[in-house]
């Protein structure tokens, strides 16, 4: 078995190792800075690899490396098994894995990060590694395997792909109740022309949600002038919390809000914009990573709002 692959010479774990060496540097000096003699080696390992397998891995570009496609194809597989290599020999240790936990920023923030601990538990002590990505960026990171799990909005993902409900998101207009005149009740509040008169904080990304927001305001007749734009949800919450602005906020970012100064009120323009999150997943990656279907629906429990 494999006769062909190792018939020749100029395959070998330390080759591999230093190709991928470069490919997350971007470049033989970056890959090993002020070494002289492991860059020269780490050039010639890369040539005997490109020998080895009849292909280009790398074009120079100025003093940086970019990978050919036949070399992102490579760096992939290395990865991929370099990964599986390091998984058995923690399985046989009795060590805990490590799993890479993928969403937007805001999500991370209000829904992830408060479940890691029942997570890494569930997971037998697992080491959780967060990242940040938009949703349409985690899809292709959960493809490839650079993202075990991703919180992600259901419609991004196919009707077919392997996912598990979190929870239903709405939208809320939030007031400080400061920025209120006395006696204005949560009728009037939630008319359009009196969010005219406010303040508000909107994002500035140009995603999803704040599109739909913009054009919520404007289908409502509204002049949306946001006075802050700010580049997370995160931010957003954040000064409406201060009091300093109104802001139409996703059910997470409602979660925690004082409505002793805060008015919270159902966005009624994006009533029907609910979007459901879904944890999804690879079937590969988690046969590769020993995890059973079941497990990983129980992260998804685990990750609902209490």
């Amino acid at each position: 078995m494999f006769e062909d692959l190792f018939s020749k010479g100029g395959l070998s774990l330390d080759r591999l190792r230093s190709f991928m060496q470069m490919a997350r540097a971007g470049s033989i000096a970056k890959a090993a800075p002020g070494d002289v003699n492991r860059q020269s080696q780490i050039s010639r390992q890369i040539r005997e690899l490109e020998e080895f397998f009849g292909t280009e891995l790398a074009r120079r570009r100025g003093k940086t490396l970019s990978l050919s496609t036949s070399g992102e194809r490579l760096a992939w597989l290395i990865r991929e098994q370099l990964e599986d290599l390091d998984n058995f020999r923690k399985e046989q240790a009795g060590m805990p894995k490590s799993y890479v936990i993928g969403a937007g920023a805001s999500v991370l923030e209000w829904l992830v990060t408060p479940a890691l601990p029942a997570i890494s538990a569930h997971l037998g002590g697992a080491l959780l590694q967060t990242e940040s990505h938009r949703s349409r960026s985690l899809k292709e990171a959960v493809q490839d395997g650079r993202v075990d799990l991703a919180v992600i909005r259901h419609n991004v993902v196919p009707d077919d792909a392997h996912t598990a409900l979190v929870m239903k998101m709405g939208f809320f207009v939030c007031i400080p109740r400061a920025l209120l005149k006395p006696g204005t009740t949560p009728r009037e509040a939630a008319k359009p022309a009196l969010w005219q008169t406010l303040p508000f904080a909107a994002g500035r990304d140009g995603g999803q949600t704040d599109t739909a927001v913009r054009e919520a305001m404007r289908e409502a007749g509204v002049a949306f002038r946001p006075r802050f734009e700010c580049g997370s949800m995160l931010q957003a919450r954040q000064l409406v919390a201060l009091g300093a602005c109104a802001g139409v906020l996703p059910t997470l970012g409602v979660h925690g809000l004082d409505e002793k100064t805060t008015l919270i009120l159902p966005f009624a323009p994006l009533k029907d914009y609910g979007r459901a999150l879904v944890l999804h997943w690879n079937p590969r990656q988690m046969r590769r990573r020993g995890l059973e279907e079941a497990e990983v629906r129980k992260v998804a429990r685990l990750l609902r709002p209490r």
